[in-house]
């Protein structure tokens, strides 16, 4: 039941709320333990995973081999270990190391708020209400391109020194509409930008974002969701499968993070569509290596889009998710969106039509809108980011 599963993680959260408390007593009397990190650029995405601008930086990092005590958070069940393990300087997420360079690290870096804590939701929440003062200064890389409003994230609650952006307008947004000191705020690109390059495929990606109101279901009340009503219904359609078979095309469905624990619910009738588990697929590698991406809200439409290759947005719960999930912020998906935008599958699948026949190319209108919306485009958005976390240090 949905009280039972809350009250779990409450329990959870407890325990690693007693453990940080401990370790913080615990440097009052052992400085040499903080003094072991005190000179540390702390780097994590949640602490589980390295495949997102965490990693790349990490990597970019390592490759330069700047005079930098760095290390990096994962947890050893991870399927990106091996990644990190051949990088070298990481710590155990969770771990007694963890917790003590987590209080005692100078820079504290991560792709989600809080990320590099030993728990994203409590400490966020320890923040937001002032009581939490840590040692280092806040870098968040980000996750993708802020383009909604996000209520939470509001300077006075994150505390943050440095927040990355990926565009002038995102920055601009966040500044003005957020609240942000635009001395915090850096339009240098992401980190994993530096990772992508275009490869022609015969692979189409099908990545639909989460729902925040959906984060409690258990697999009956999911089953019987539009959400997965509508996107079952699209891996079973008989005209996307022929579509599918006469072109020689597979369909990759990569499904989010937070819903990965449902993708067991889903199935197919079609050989050539792969219902893709985080574990086996990296997401970066389907994002270079796939011709064109459907998906409803998520911003990796932005990491497609700076590649020039075709987005179709489908949107059968518009009005749905933006009550219960995002309010719409700077970005308009129907004025300034990377491709067309539909709310029923035969739409997509006229619209799947239309990329075969164009072979995937992006047409000049929506090639506009990607030269207007990144105004940075090389591969240094590392180094850029590099020389901003160096200031803060400073």
């Amino acid at each position: 039941m949905r009280w039972i599963r809350k009250l779990k993680k409450i329990y959870l959260q407890g325990i690693i709320l007693i453990k940080f408390v401990y370790y913080k007593i615990y440097l009052f009397f052992f400085k040499r333990e903080k003094n072991k990190y005190a000179n540390c650029w702390l780097i994590s995405e949640r602490g589980v995973d390295a495949r997102d601008n965490g990693y790349f930086f990490f990597k970019y990092l390592k490759k330069n081999n700047f005079n930098i005590n760095v290390k990096y958070i994962i947890s050893k069940a991870s399927p990106d270990f091996d990644k990190i393990n051949n990088l070298g300087d990481y710590i155990i997420y969770g771990t007694k190391d963890h917790y003590i360079a987590f209080l005692s690290s100078k820079i504290l870096i991560s792709t989600h708020i809080m990320g590099f804590s030993p728990n994203a939701g409590l400490f966020y929440r320890l923040s937001k209400y002032h009581f939490l003062k840590l040692n280092g200064k806040m870098v968040w890389l980000q996750h993708g391109i802020t383009q909604n409003y996000l209520a939470y994230l509001k300077p006075e609650y994150t505390n943050l020194s440095l927040l990355i952006t990926g565009s002038k307008r995102e920055s601009d947004y966040l500044i003005n509409k957020n609240g942000f000191n635009k001395d915090i705020v850096k339009c240098t690109g992401f980190a994993r930008f530096d990772n992508l390059k275009k490869i022609k495929s015969k692979r189409i990606l099908f990545m639909p974002t989460h729902r925040i109101y959906m984060h409690y279901m258990n697999d009956e009340e999911f089953i019987n969701s539009d959400y997965y009503k509508n996107i079952n219904n699209f891996l079973n359609n008989k005209q996307l499968i022929r579509l599918l078979d006469e072109n020689r095309l597979t369909l990759v469905f990569y499904i989010h993070y937070e819903f990965q624990k449902f993708l067991h619910l889903f199935n197919t009738t079609s050989q050539n569509i792969i219902l893709a588990n985080m574990k086996e697929y990296d997401v970066q590698e389907l994002l270079i290596n796939s011709c064109l991406l459907i998906t409803d809200y998520s911003s990796v439409s932005f990491d497609f889009a700076y590649m020039e290759k075709p987005v179709i947005y489908y949107q059968f719960d518009y009005e749905k998710f933006r009550k219960g999930h995002y309010e719409e912020g700077y970005f308009s998906y129907l004025n300034d969106g990377f491709g067309p935008v539909v709310d029923n599958i035969d739409d997509v699948i006229k619209e799947i039509e239309l990329n075969i026949k164009n072979a995937f190319i992006i047409d000049k209108k929506n090639q506009m809108k990607i030269n207007d919306f990144f105004t940075i485009r090389d591969n240094h958005n590392c180094e850029r980011i590099y020389n901003e976390i160096i200031k803060i240090d400073k």
